[in-house]
């Protein structure tokens, strides 16, 4: 580690560790002093109806420059709206709001003064149906009862993301750890301490809509969207996520993606990189009418050698989108995706030799990932009255996943130059090396087919001169999964078998080698929310009921049917006070985890004698968070003190069979801050801070031990999560040059974790125990306007080659068998990407 950051790191934690007030005043009294040193201009204005004049509540008002939002507003319930500024330069006004064609006006900048204006909206009879959690409304930011954060478009635009992962992880209270590599086709993040691996622990959703393989059953997130596609990131957590489930014990991720919206063009990306890396994305927009039917087409290829050696990969995207407008109260939008990856992924981590040595090693040529989604979303709108609305999601995707990896064995260094493998078993000391056994692979083939409708409607009310919201609706989800496994003969096989030997032979009995389990669930989710507004008090109160079905077939144990039926009652409240231009906000809802497939397969659906007729019960939480997020000019901050406990945590570590974990508390403070310096201090850089303090604990729990011989019990209380670490941390800097020149700097810090529930502290030389030491990154980007719709962009990942432990996810310390255990996977490497736009 470089000997200035490695002095620098520990002020910053002990800084970081001031209380949130003591940050927020020296901040105050910052803007305080910039704001008596300089001269703004306030505008102020009315937005109405055009050709009625009635004045447009919650619309959205913006200040951009070369489309840099510099600040923004919303107006109130009689169209008046006011926002200030300190710019020398033409800036543009941007409005927009439901139901209403955005507006765009350049205006003339002028020092201490007031601008007065009227803006005039459009209605048109279509909009493309509410599919996003946040949105655009400032007025709802302010109003949400929990944490909430976005990524906006021209953050995500400059920033440039190999993968979606990286976005996420600069989003406080989300821990992230690499796992896939280079593609980030496979997303491991977990929010407030739970478990990252797979995302298993948290809801994803592409514009409203599950894209998780089988959510309630299989949520391990082995698909997740190019970043190439995604517009924004939003992320809830608290009593904001009770609408939406299941998996929302730690919070929500929706991606948005751009949608027809009366614009039509073509525009093209053009990337290369290091690590052999090029991708070409294309977007047809405004194909047709736009006032009955309107179409974009999006088309994504992308290639990659990864930063170890054979880790090549492939990926086709490819998405259609159309929008129907029925009426002027009903619409239709439907959006169809496709993805392949073909890709050299493997589980073979790094011995402790191995990472010191050459932490680029990978000897498993031939593993294999292959992948195809294909979904279908549909979204009917109908507006049935003025303050009644109601929205049909109509969803299914097929997801096959085949992946073939060759049997791993210990060997001694020296075999890597005489290449003869002489296995060596996994409790020898001395230097090991993982690598293929070349005679033998295993296929993982898995196959979910995916079915739901959800209807809802909203009621905008009055109660007593009081505005209300109402939401009610419920959902039908089907899904099927077909798990498989099959041993090859070879290490590049791709055909198997389940068993070997001949039924009544003595001599060559039957064994049964492979797997070949069948689920099904059918799931019925109901939920109703009631949004107060009371003046400056908003008040949240909701429940959403869940009841499911898991049923599983063992094809290759006489096709036994074992079932479980699961409900769950899940209460909520949230409170909201606008404090002046400070919310404060808390909230306490009902958190559940549904048993997977991979605890079911366990314990057999509580029916398996083996484990004492266990009868596994789902995860169940209490979540409760206070905060106040502040909406200065140039200054926003949002923090949130939250506390969790967790009954019957069933913890998973890979292989690992625990009963219920017992109960666990997680605690901590996020803060995220957005300091517009320059619109103060004009040559200086906005800055961006998200900030996590983290404790976990055990209060009960007992597993078997992994280090102490016997099969010996274990008692973990007082002990840490695995993978949730004390404090992490981001800052970007980011700067606009004129209208022509952005850039931005981030570094990110990850604390120490453990890496399993009995927190081993020794490292052993398979490289599967052990912690992960903390560890810092440096991203870096650059977007260049070249001419009118011409941009060249440069975007720097790991900037100096950072060579760190990314996780041992896929490890287990009680099963060191080098084909159990996967050891140490080093996180991404340094990854240059250029390349130039046009139409965008």
């Amino acid at each position: 580690m470089n000997p200035i950051l490695h002095s620098l790191i520990p002020i910053l934690k002990s800084k970081l560790a001031l209380t949130t007030l003591q940050v927020f005043i020296m901040l105050s009294l910052v803007i305080g002093f910039v704001n008596y040193c300089d001269s703004s201009s306030d505008i102020s204005g009315i937005v109405v109806e055009k050709g009625t004049g009635v004045p447009i509540s919650d619309a959205n008002v913006k200040i951009e420059l070369d489309g840099q939002v510099l600040n923004e507003t919303t107006t109130e319930k009689d169209g008046n709206f006011q926002v200030s500024l300190n710019l020398s330069e033409d800036h543009e006004i941007v409005v927009s709001a439901k139901g209403y064609r955005t507006y765009r006006e350049k205006s003339l900048t002028a020092s201490n003064s007031t601008i007065q204006i009227k803006i005039e909206l459009t209605r048109i009879s279509y909009e493309v149906a509410t599919i996003v959690i946040i949105g655009r409304s400032l007025r709802r930011h302010k109003q949400l009862t929990g944490t909430m954060s976005k990524l906006e478009p021209d953050t995500v635009d400059l920033i440039m993301p190999v993968g979606t992962q990286e976005l996420l992880e600069m989003i406080p209270g989300i821990n992230g750890f690499s796992d896939d590599g280079f593609g980030n086709s496979r997303l491991s993040v977990g929010i407030r301490g739970l478990n990252p691996r797979r995302s298993a622990r948290v809801l994803i959703l592409e514009d409203g809509v599950p894209i998780q393989p089988a959510v309630y059953i299989y949520p391990n997130a082995y698909y997740n969207p190019p970043a190439d596609r995604i517009a924004a990131v939003e992320v809830i957590k608290g009593s904001s996520a009770l609408r939406y489930g299941p998996q929302t014990m730690g919070g929500i991720i929706n991606y948005t993606t751009r949608k027809p919206d009366g614009t039509s063009g073509i525009a093209n990306q053009l990337t290369v990189g290091n690590n052999g890396y090029y991708s070409a994305f294309s977007e047809w927009n405004g194909i047709g009418n736009p006032e009955t039917v309107l179409s974009d087409i999006q088309l994504l290829y992308k290639h990659g050698e990864g930063f170890r050696e054979n880790n090549a990969f492939d990926q086709v995207n490819g998405t259609f989108k159309t929008f129907f407008n029925l009426s002027d109260e009903k619409t239709l939008y439907l959006k169809v995706n496709v993805n392949y990856e073909n890709s050299n992924a493997t589980y073979t981590g790094l011995t402790e030799y191995s990472f010191q040595t050459d932490p680029n090693f990978n000897p498993k040529e031939d593993d294999n990932f292959k992948i195809l989604r294909t979904s279908l979303d549909l979204i009917y709108t109908n507006k049935i009255s003025q303050n009644i609305e109601s929205n049909t999601t109509l969803y299914t995707s097929l997801f096959d996943r085949r992946w073939w990896r060759e049997d791993d064995v210990f060997v001694r260094p020296t075999a890597l130059e005489t290449g003869e493998i002489l296995p060596v078993p996994y409790f020898q000391t001395g230097d090991l090396v993982r690598i293929g056994n070349d005679s033998s692979n295993f296929g993982i083939l898995r196959t979910f087919y995916v079915g739901g409708i959800e209807q809802n409607y909203t009621y905008e009310h009055d109660i007593f001169a009081n505005t209300g919201r109402a939401e009610i609706g419920g959902r039908l989800h089907w899904e099927r999964f077909i798990d498989d496994k099959k041993v090859g003969d070879a290490p590049d096989a791709r055909d198997g078998v389940y068993y070997t030997g001949t039924q009544g032979s003595t001599a060559d009995p039957i064994k049964i080698v492979g797997q070949s389990h069948h689920y099904e669930t059918a799931a019925l989710a109901l939920y109703v929310k009631e949004m107060l507004e009371l003046q400056d008090l908003t008040l949240t109160l909701g429940t959403r009921f869940e009841v499911f079905r898991q049923d599983r077939v063992d094809r290759l144990r006489g096709s036994v049917l074992a079932d479980k039926v699961s409900s769950v009652l899940l209460p909520g409240i949230g409170v909201n006070y606008e404090l002046g231009q400070v919310n404060l906000f808390g909230g306490i809802h009902r958190g559940y985890t549904a048993p997977s497939s991979g605890a079911l397969k366990i314990t057999n659906f509580g029916q398996n004698a083996e484990v004492g007729g266990l009868d596994l019960k789902p995860e169940k939480s209490w979540n409760m968070e206070v905060g106040f997020r502040t909406w200065f000019t140039g200054l926003n901050i949002e923090t949130a003190g939250f506390f969790i406990t967790v009954e019957d945590l069933v913890a998973a570590g890979r292989g690992t069979a625990f009963k219920n974990l017992g109960r666990v508390n997680l605690t901590g403070v996020e803060t995220a801050i957005k300091f517009g310096v320059s619109e103060f201090i004009s040559p200086f850089p906005d800055l961006n801070l998200a900030y996590t303090y983290l404790q976990t604990e055990i209060i009960d729990g007992i597993v078997k031990s992994a280090t102490i011989a016997g099969n010996v019990d274990v008692d973990l209380k007082g002990n840490e999560l695995p993978y949730a670490p004390h404090h992490t941390f981001s800052v970007g800097l980011e700067k606009l040059f004129g209208n022509v020149l952005r850039i931005r700097a981030d570094m990110r810090f990850v604390d120490e974790v453990f890496t399993d529930f009995e927190n081993i502290q020794v490292t052993k030389n398979r490289g599967d125990t052990g912690p992960i030491p903390s560890y810092y990154i440096v991203n870096a980007s650059m977007d260049y306007k070249l001419a009118r719709n011409w941009r060249l962009f440069f975007s720097a990942k790991n900037l100096f080659d950072k060579v760190y432990i990314g996780s041992r996810l896929h490890s287990n310390a009680g099963q060191p068998e080098a084909n159990l255990s996967s050891g140490i996977l080093i996180g991404p490497r340094r990854q240059i990407l250029l390349g130039i736009k046009q139409g965008w």
